[in-house]
């Protein structure tokens, strides 16, 4: 009788215990289609590039989020694209997120919730032939070149008022290039004496290239990375954050981190909406 009553009690428990968080949160349509569509900008190594023997796109971004569709129990399909067309492309509904190299700032709240997973910030580069750029203040009265649609151009230009104009100096003068492959090529060719990358993507950009590029200083900037989601659809990001959160947890994070030799970036606490102006 006890027995009876016991199985009893635990099917009722069992019968009334809440479905799993992901089951309960995920949206109609993605749970239908078993898809999660992701905007991407590849160039931005180590975050999402192509490899050059098979053209397939890999990075951390690109392992992330096939742990992220691992947990969710879908698949992960890329739309790869400028920088500046990922954000209509995801207001637009063409795609579900974008995760790739998206700085979580406040200017970008109205539109956008984010899952911060990264630190990031803005750092300057150079050749390194230029030997008389050693650190950002040098910097006054050149030009750099900057990833259009990014933060950068806004970073760059806050920093040269609080630290060209402000010191009587001239100001930084700033060109937009569409993806950091361009940019590399305005330095090399001199239409600018610098470049402005996320320290996160900078040392590879290092290695890729040995004896070529410095780094000019220290960050300019700190502020977080995220993962993009409208700002309407909170249901999606809050069905991805326990996923984010269990990868974290079991150590598949820390791995990836590893591997991408992104030991300065990591930022496991993760968290929402959290990010500051750069």
């Amino acid at each position: 009788m006890a027995t009876r009553l016991v199985r009893r009690t635990l099917l009722a428990i069992w019968l009334l215990a809440p479905l799993p968080l992901l089951a309960q949160t995920l949206p109609p349509d993605i749970a239908a289609s078993k898809t999660l569509r992701i905007a991407l900008n590849t160039g931005y190594a180590p975050l999402e590039f192509r490899d050059i023997k098979t053209n397939e796109v890999v990075g951390f971004d690109i392992d992330l989020a096939r742990e992220i569709g691992k947990e969710l129990g879908v698949a992960v399909t890329w739309q790869d694209g400028a920088f500046e067309n990922m954000t209509p492309a995801l207001q637009s509904g063409r795609v579900d997120t974008i995760l790739s190299g998206f700085y979580d700032i406040p200017r970008r709240r109205p539109m956008f919730t984010f899952i911060d997973y990264l630190h990031a910030g803005a750092q300057f580069f150079g050749l390194v032939t230029s030997t008389d750029l050693k650190e950002p203040i040098d910097l006054c009265g050149q030009t750099v070149t900057a990833g259009r649609g990014s933060s950068y151009p806004d970073t760059v230009k806050k920093w040269s008022d609080a630290n060209c104009v402000a010191a009587g100096k001239p100001a930084i003068t700033v060109i937009q290039h569409a993806d950091s492959g361009q940019g590399l090529i305005n330095i090399k060719q001199g239409r600018a004496q610098a470049g402005v990358l996320g320290l996160e993507a900078l040392p590879t950009i290092i290695q890729m290239e040995p004896g070529v590029f410095h780094q000019i200083g220290k960050p300019i900037s700190s502020t977080l990375m995220g993962m993009a989601f409208d700002k309407d659809n909170t249901q999606l990001r809050d069905a991805v954050y326990p996923a984010m959160k269990k990868i974290v947890a079991d150590g598949r994070y820390a791995a990836m981190i590893a591997k991408w030799k992104l030991d300065f970036s990591a930022y496991p606490e993760l968290s929402i909406d959290q990010g500051p102006a750069p």
